[in-house]
Order: structure tokens, then sequence, then C-alpha cells
């Protein structure tokens, strides 16, 4: 534990200092590899540690995006009471697909597919309220009252500040009775049910809170780029968010945030110099899943261990 939480300082003190060493482009990048991760994380939270496959993440991530920027555009909201609607519409909305978790193996997959396709499907169509391909643009800067965020390096520490609350929060969820409950209804759900536990209300509650995550994602993101698209809902990114955690890591804290910088490199540099960038990422994917099944941070979790049994031998 003593190890993990000097990691953890470091990582943090990086973090801080990293804006006065970097340019503006790094680090606009690593805010987005942020806000990335903490998508990946809210579907890594039913992957990880309950073993569901969502499929609908990016649906929470989008309705929370085009909300706020409908109300700030639209009908002049402030920011707090825009991002907070904005926040609870995609939560809200979790609640209604959180349904899903009654179903079970591909039949979940299926069924979080089709919802995603649902969100998708209507910021195509729906162009009077999202705008259709061209989407919601001019999205106001983030502020309260009269601070507002002016620059990339303040927006960075805004979302650096959220990611230590969710991660801090996290981390106490997951190692609760809660999360443990999880884990076994991962393991092994009739035991559970013979234990007296009714493993569809914790996978349900489990489901609200990583689309309030992913909602929480998706304010942030809407006020990095300003603008938000169908683009936002679409299944590449709903597999993606699934992909990151898994090439980082599914079920450690960490995880999702390795597999967000990893593939959003690929996305940002490789598409520069290879237009078939997608296969590159399919490639990774299967490399990942073949050589390092437990994903980039279960692979060195392993190098430690063996190291570390080969010296006490």
């Amino acid at each position: 534990m003593k190890k993990t939480s000097r990691i953890a300082f470091f990582l943090l003190v990086i973090a801080l200092i990293l804006p006065q060493l970097a340019s503006t482009y790094w680090v606009t990048l690593i805010t987005q590899v942020l806000i990335f991760g903490m998508l990946a994380l809210s579907a890594d939270l039913l992957l990880g540690n309950a073993g569901l496959f969502s499929l609908c993440h990016a649906a929470f991530f989008a309705v929370a995006a085009y909300a706020t920027a409908i109300l700030q555009v639209r009908y002049g909201w402030v920011c707090v009471w825009a991002a907070s609607a904005g926040i609870f519409s995609g939560t809200l909305l979790g609640c209604i697909y959180g349904l899903s978790v009654r179903t079970r193996g591909v039949y979940f997959i299926l069924v979080t597919l089709a919802m995603g396709y649902i969100i998708w499907g209507v910021g195509y169509r729906w162009t009077a309220l999202t705008g259709g391909d061209s989407g919601i643009t001019n999205v106001p800067a983030p502020g309260i009252g009269a601070f507002q965020i002016e620059n990339a390096n303040q927006f960075y520490y805004l979302v650096l500040a959220v990611v230590v609350i969710v991660v801090f929060a996290y981390q106490k969820l997951v190692q609760s009775p809660f999360g443990l409950a999880l884990r076994g209804i991962k393991s092994g759900e009739p035991r559970m049910h013979s234990l007296g536990f009714r493993p569809a209300r914790h996978l349900y509650l489990a489901f609200v809170i990583s689309s309030f995550m992913a909602s929480l994602a998706g304010v942030l993101y809407v006020y990095l780029n300003r603008f938000v698209n169908p683009v936002t809902a679409s299944l590449h990114n709903n597999v993606e968010a699934v992909l990151m955690a898994i090439v980082g890591g599914s079920g450690t804290l960490l995880g999702p945030f390795v597999g967000a910088a990893m593939v959003l490199a690929l996305r940002n540099w490789v598409s520069t110099f290879f237009e078939m960038h997608l296969a590159i990422m399919g490639l990774v994917f299967i490399a990942v899943v073949i050589w390092a099944p437990g994903g980039v941070i279960g692979q060195l979790q392993r190098i430690v261990e063996r190291k570390n049994s080969e010296g006490q031998s």
C-alpha cells in the first residue's frame, strides 16, 4: 500500500508541473487523455469488476456533452447549471439503460450496442435539436462568475482536479464491500445468490455510477473541444472506451489512462503517416490480447512479481 501511495504521489507531482514544461499542444493532448481515461475507467467499472462488456458508455458521454452545449449555446444557461444538467441527463439515461443488467453475456453486449446506436441515430436525425452533422458549436469557455478558464493550462488543472477526485472515489468504491460484491458476482453469480446477495441490484447501481462517470467526462470533453457532434456517440467511441481499458489493463486503476494514452497516440500520430490507422489499432489490440492479456499494467505487474520472486530465491 505504501509503495502504491508513493507511485500515486510521484505521478501527481509530475502532473502538477507538466504544464510548466510542455507546450500547449502537449498540454491539450494530455488533457484529452485524462478525459478519455475517465470514460474508459467508467466502462471498466463494469468490465473489470463485474464482468459486463458495455458498448453504450459513449452514449452517456455524448448526451451529457449535448445537453451542456445546447443549454449554454441556445438557452444562455451559465456554466455551472448547464454542466450539472448535462451530468444529470447522462446519468438519467444510465438509470434507464441500466435495466439491461438483467441480461448477461452476448445478450448484454447486443442490448448495450443497440442502445448506443439509438443515441447516435438521434444525434444525426434530430437536426432541430442536435444540429445534425454540424453538431453544436461555439460552446463558451467554462467558468464560475468572474472566474473564467482562459487558456489550456487552466483547463488542464481543472480536468486534473476532477480526475484526481474521481480516481480517489473510484478506488474507495472498488475496495468497499460493494466493490467486493461486484467481483464476487463476476467470479460466481450463483454463489452470491446463495449467500443472500441480489446481483441485479448491485449491477444496476454499478451501471448508474459508471454512467455518472461517463457523463462527467462528456461535460469536460465538450468544454475542451467547444463543440459536439454525433460522432461523439458513435460505435467507434463506444468500442474505443472498452479498448482503452483492456489495452491499459482492465481491473486496474491506472490501466484505462495508460490505454487512453496509447489509443490516442495511435489516433493522432499514426493517422498522420498511415491512412489505415484503424487497422494498426486493431493489430495492437490483438497483440495485447494474445501476449499481454492483462494489459500493459498487468504485464508490468507480472514482470515485477517475477523479479521479486527471483530475488527472494
